[in-house]
């Protein structure tokens, strides 16, 4: 009877004991940008260009979906057709009238992490950008976005490509991250000023240690936003060096002595960050892509924005009861021989900006 009594209420202690070595591991990693770099302190030039874009919104309920088939290669299938695609919303078959290539003009957001993880590269990503933003097309719209313990609106929209580079001189590192005030600013209060096809290209490692929104907040307002969300991640430049922090390597080792398991907390804590992002780009028909160095980078931005060019659209007329701020999933599928099909998921009807709160904003110049 005593061994029945008091062993339970042991192995909830020892689980106990057991959770806070863990939360406090993946808290330690989610510092690591702190711990690992000594940064100085980061600077931005907010434009003064106003581009007066109207405010985007869902008038009717013609719906328009992006849609992109790759091939064994991995590269973007042309000449498709419509006949080889069905579409369904909220499990209704819906008529699809047409499927193009949409030639109309398209606003990029580039979002750039430049927490202390991106200080001895930082060079290299703003050669990156100011390239991607020499492959955009006449009428094209970009913006940037930087953040670190601030969020910094460093150029407003506009089709002078020659803008990128001067924004981006000035751009230094910063002390933290407040990645998911970021990603609730693109799309909250730049993408929903952005006019037709928008994207959202976001370079980061996938830290944050300094946001006053979470993640679910700022993954709903993508949403609304309209935008295709696109992840360059930077994880496999940042888990060896985590890996090597002295801190984390103590508390994994006692963790083994205390329990007698091996725990990879780095992998656990940048599996789940990496999930999260997926899960969004999926939806909002994006991708994902995991550079190995950041020579490669340049590459990856010149692969997004051949397929934003190129990206088809299917459009119909949603036969659906439409009620204003409504989630209506969307599944496509594609008759014909193809490695992956990447489409938006879902829309918002006449989506609602969250309310004005006490919450994060873009910093001021400085």
């Amino acid at each position: 009877m005593g061994v029945a009594r008091y062993a339970p209420t042991e192995a909830a202690a020892m689980m106990c004991v057991r959770n806070i070595f863990t939360s406090a591991m993946l808290a330690l990693i989610a510092l690591i940008g702190t711990a690992l770099f000594y940064p100085v302190a980061a600077q931005s030039d907010q434009s003064d260009e106003d581009s007066g874009i109207a405010r985007f919104s869902v008038a009717t309920n013609l719906v328009k979906v992006p849609v992109s088939v790759f091939d064994e290669r991995g590269l973007m299938a042309e000449n498709l057709r419509k006949e080889d695609f069905i579409l369904w919303e909220n499990q209704a078959r819906q008529e699809i009238r047409s499927l193009n290539v949409d030639s109309n003009s398209i606003s990029v957001l580039l979002v750039l992490d430049t927490s202390p993880s991106s200080k001895s590269e930082l060079a290299n990503m703003k050669t990156a950008a100011t390239a991607f933003a020499g492959k955009l097309g006449k009428g094209d719209l970009i913006s940037i976005i930087t953040f670190d313990e601030d969020v910094n609106l460093i150029l407003d929209w506009t089709s002078d490509t020659k803008k990128v580079k001067k924004a981006l001189s000035k751009v230094k590192p910063g002390l933290r991250t407040a990645l998911y005030d970021a990603m609730y600013l693109a799309a909250n209060e730049q993408m929903f000023r952005a006019d037709g096809q928008g994207a959202i290209i976001l370079l980061t490692d996938c830290l944050n240690n300094h946001s006053r929104v979470g993640f679910e907040e700022a993954a709903r307002a993508v949403s609304k936003s309209h935008a295709s969300f696109y992840l360059i991640s930077k994880t496999a430049f940042v888990k060896e060096q985590a890996r090597q922090v002295r801190r984390v390597v103590i508390i994994e080792d006692i963790y083994r002595k205390m329990f007698g398991e091996e725990m990879n907390y780095v992998d656990e804590f940048f599996d789940k960050r990496e999930k999260e992002m997926m899960e969004l780009a999926e939806k909002t028909g994006g991708r994902v892509f995991f550079p190995t160095n950041y020579n490669s980078i340049t590459n990856v931005y010149a692969e997004i924005a051949r397929e934003l060019k190129n990206k088809y659209y299917l459009t119909y007329v949603s036969n659906q009861d439409l009620a204003r701020d409504s989630w209506h999933r969307i599944a496509v599928e594609y008759l014909r021989p193809a490695s992956e099909v990447v489409y938006r998921k879902g829309y918002y009807y006449l989506p609602e900006m969250p309310r004005k709160i006490a919450g994060p904003s873009f910093a001021a110049s400085r």
